[in-house]
């Protein structure tokens, strides 16, 4: 009877907290363009633990991205934000459903509300009023302190301290009141880290936010997840901006636009000619960020852990478990859950005796909104075997670092089991040819052989007869050596005064021939994860290698801008030289051994 109490009690005690709480939905208060993205927040308040989130179904609205959770201290309870950035199919009153929130057996509930988009030139005519004094460039006023306060770059990290493998979210903002044509010209460096973008200029996220009781336009120009590669503290480079901000001197009411373009600077100037029409051409640029990445403690870490942070689960499993002699069978391998999927390494099998596997194909499926991100990346491993019999694929390990409790744990998939039998493969007889008897294909092959026999013979005696006549013997042609680091990048350097990406196009090239060439890639090979691997088996440091990849991503990032100031680009040539004929002499230390 005390016990049952005692239960009751908690119940009660529960639910009163959950009482006690509030959960909050805040929509758009005014009416959105058709075409722009939009901002939903759940907001939580009270003394909620560990709640697990019910996300809804926003259809026929698109989820952009979220949920972006905020978790603010404020008295005794915290305050939980979770934003969703949605986007609208076309014009209308839409219907945004509340979510609901489980803790300890309770279920909370918000409620939902109505969001109004409409066209493009009706929501002019409603804002057009506040809009014309930012438009307006009043007599005395001074043009560049109104864009100081006015236009403005951000970019926010959610944290800058983690350990090596956890990842760190960045996402850079633009904030206008202004009418302004806004050019990316320099986009941040992410050195140090591996990058996994989720939102881009191309996704087109435009939100309203209010700072210090006025609306802003906001931009969201790219959010990305970056993964340390390793400890130390990296620096996240400043985004550099030039914009062309369009004021007029004569009171007029105008809804300002933006427009945000990547690489294009030095294009055509789209001048104005009325008199009234003032534009001022204006720099800005984020801050430099710091990180801090922690090391992971050396105590407790299993011998085989390979870099794999998060929360994992692995699974194995063989396509079909009765094979026929040297019949090709596969291997998958998946592991799931959340954490630094771009890092992980292919698992190691420790194949029976008469079972020969072959490098993985890599498929990953996974939810770029997630950070860090969730999903899954298998493994399919082909493997044959010519000898008959049954084979046991011993459980596969994974060990694996959890940011959440700051432990190592390890897992292993189930043991797999396969046989091969004593009988090949058969292959199907094409429709049309099962009439065909066993004399005639045999008269056929005779046949067939008969003529491959004779014309051997006439290729032969036609190969000696034009040797006869060649009585000077060729040289003996010697090996061609490699090209040298800069023999390489001499077409860079073709290319520097050129305009567009031709140079990081050629230096980007330069750089995967070198690779290539240097670590005999080909195919499927091309790519950053195996190059890395044959990098260290050559004797390649791992500085080195993280600086040549974070060479190459400027590289690839200068593809898509297409703008760089020449400093950068001798810069950048210098580092290539630097990176390559150091490599060069690690590589011919050993480079026997490694052939």
């Amino acid at each position: 009877m005390y016990r049952l109490l005692l239960i009751i009690a908690a119940l009660m005690i529960g639910s009163a907290t959950i009482a006690q709480s509030s959960f909050q939905t805040i929509v758009p208060a005014k009416p959105v363009v058709n075409g722009e993205s939009f901002t939903v927040q759940y907001v939580l308040k009270g003394d909620i633990r560990e709640p697990e989130v019910l996300l809804p179904d926003f259809w026929p609205c698109r989820l952009i991205s979220g949920p972006d959770i905020h978790v603010v201290s404020n008295g005794s309870y915290p305050t939980r934000n979770y934003v969703f950035t949605l986007q609208a199919p076309g014009i209308g009153r839409y219907r945004i459903p509340g979510i609901i929130i489980k803790s300890e057996g309770q279920r909370l509930q918000s409620e939902g509300g109505w969001v109004q988009v409409t066209e493009r030139d009706k929501h002019m005519r409603l804002t057009q009023q506040e809009a014309s004094s930012d438009y307006y460039l009043a007599p005395g006023e001074n043009a560049r302190e109104k864009i100081r306060k006015n236009l403005f770059v951000n970019v926010s990290v959610n944290t800058k301290t983690c350990y090596a493998g956890q990842p760190v979210t960045a996402t850079f903002k633009l904030y206008s009141r202004l009418e302004s044509k806004s050019d990316i010209v320099k986009n941040p460096g992410f050195y140090g880290f591996t990058v996994y973008d989720m939102v881009s200029l191309d996704d087109k996220v435009v939100t309203t936010e209010e700072i210090n009781g006025r609306l802003f336009d906001v931009h969201t120009i790219r959010k990305v997840q970056l993964y340390p590669l390793q400890p130390g503290v990296f620096s996240i480079d400043a985004m550099h901006i030039k914009n062309k901000v369009e004021f007029s001197r004569s009171a007029v009411y105008k809804k300002t636009e933006q427009e945000i373009i990547e690489g294009l600077a030095g294009g055509a100037d789209d001048k104005n000619n009325d008199p009234d029409v003032e534009v001022v051409e204006t720099d800005i640029e984020t801050e430099p960020v710091n990180i801090t990445v922690k090391p992971l403690p050396e105590k407790s870490k299993p011998a085989d852990f390979n870099g794999a942070v998060g929360r994992f689960n692995i699974k194995a499993n063989v396509s079909a478990g009765q094979l026929a002699k040297n019949e090709e069978g596969f291997l998958e391998v998946t592991i799931s859950g959340s954490g630094n999927f771009i890092q992980l390494e292919a698992p190691v099998i420790n194949w029976p005796s008469n079972l020969e596997g072959f490098e993985p194909v890599i498929r990953d499926s996974l939810d770029k909104n997630g950070v860090p991100l969730q999903g899954s990346r298998t493994f399919r491993y082909a493997f044959v075997s010519g000898i008959p019999g049954n084979y046991k694929v011993p459980a596969i390990r994974l060990s694996f670092f959890d940011p959440g409790d700051g432990a190592f744990h390890s897992i292993q998939s189930e043991e797999t089991a396969l046989s091969v039998s004593n009988e090949a493969k058969q292959v199907a007889v094409p429709a049309g040819q099962s009439g065909t008897s066993i004399a005639s294909a045999n008269k056929k092959a005779a046949r067939t052989a008969v003529v491959i026999v004779v014309s051997l013979v006439l290729l032969i005696l036609l190969y000696w007869i034009i040797k006869k006549k060649d009585k000077q013997p060729l040289p003996e042609q010697e090996k061609p050596a490699l090209p040298s680091a800069d023999e390489l990048l001499q077409p860079v350097m073709d290319v520097m005064d050129g305009e567009g990406n031709e140079f990081y196009k050629a230096l980007h090239t330069a750089a995967w021939d070198f690779l290539r060439q240097r670590f005999h890639l080909s195919g499927s090979e091309m790519n950053k994860q195996f190059a890395a691997g044959k990098m260290k088996l050559a004797g390649v440091d791992d500085e080195l290698s993280i600086r040549f990849f974070a060479m190459l991503s400027q590289c690839e990032q200068g593809l898509y801008t297409g703008a760089a100031l020449e400093e950068e680009k001798e810069a950048l040539v210098k580092q290539a030289k630097e990176i390559m004929r150091k490599m060069e002499e690690m590589i011919s230390l050993d480079h026997s051994a490694y052939l």
